[in-house]
Parts: structure tokens; C-alpha cells; sequence
């Protein structure tokens, strides 16, 4: 259960990187989100969640590569300390009205919501 939960964490934050990398400004447009001129801040957030999303996909590697014993990537308790801590700016940026559109704010509660389904279930198992 837990090689499952780290591969939807990974599906997750992966996808929503690659959509900010490649596309930050339409993106941010699509959803009402709140965006700038520049696509770099945007960019940056979608590289790091890739970032993410490489740590995670080495813990669920690191039993299948031989040899190996020793490697060790983002595990479910630092899932769920990154979780946690998005959690809070998501619901931050809601409560100080950071998002002007309702489609923004429903996208908003949705990942929110998600992201507190996943940290139960990941909190279930540490």
C-alpha cells in the first residue's frame, strides 16, 4: 500500500509540475488562479514539484534496482510534511481572498481536499 500511495503522490505532483513548466501563464488562465507577466515564478513552482516527484519516484525504485540498499528518495513522512505544508498556503491564499475567481477558489478547495484524503491515508500508514 504504501509503493501505491508514494505512485499517486507522484502521479499528482508530477503532472501538475509538468503543466506549470510547459504551460505556466495558460495554465494559472485556465483554472483563475492569480498570475504575474513573467511565467518564471510559475515555472520555478513546476520544476520543484518535479523535483518532488523525482525523490518520490526514486523511494519506489530503490527495492527494484539491485545493489542498492542504501538509496532512499522522499518516503510518506516527508509526503506528508510537504502535503501539510501546502495545505496551509492553499487554505491561506482562500481565507485571504489570494484568489479572485470562483473557479480559482473551487480548483483550490479540490487539490485541498485531495491533499487531505492523501495525507490520511499516508498518515495511516507511518
Amino acid at each position: 500500500m504504501v509503493d501505491q500511495l508514494l505512485w499517486i503522490e507522484a502521479l499528482f505532483k508530477g503532472s501538475l509540475g509538468l503543466i506549470m513548466l510547459l504551460t505556466p501563464l495558460t495554465a494559472a488562465r485556465v483554472v483563475g488562479l492569480p498570475h504575474g507577466a513573467s511565467p518564471f515564478w510559475p515555472r520555478l513552482f513546476g520544476a520543484a514539484l518535479l523535483a518532488i516527484t523525482a525523490a518520490i519516484a526514486v523511494e519506489g525504485y530503490s527495492e527494484h534496482i539491485p545493489n542498492t540498499p542504501d538509496v532512499r528518495g522522499l518516503g510518506l513522512g516527508g509526503a506528508i510534511a510537504i502535503n501539510f505544508v501546502t495545505l496551509l498556503a492553499l487554505i491561506g491564499a482562500l481565507v485571504f481572498r489570494g484568489v479572485p475567481s470562483r473557479r480559482g477558489k473551487l480548483l483550490l478547495w479540490v487539490i485541498s481536499l485531495f491533499i487531505v484524503f492523501l495525507m490520511l491515508l499516508e498518515i495511516a500508514h507511518v
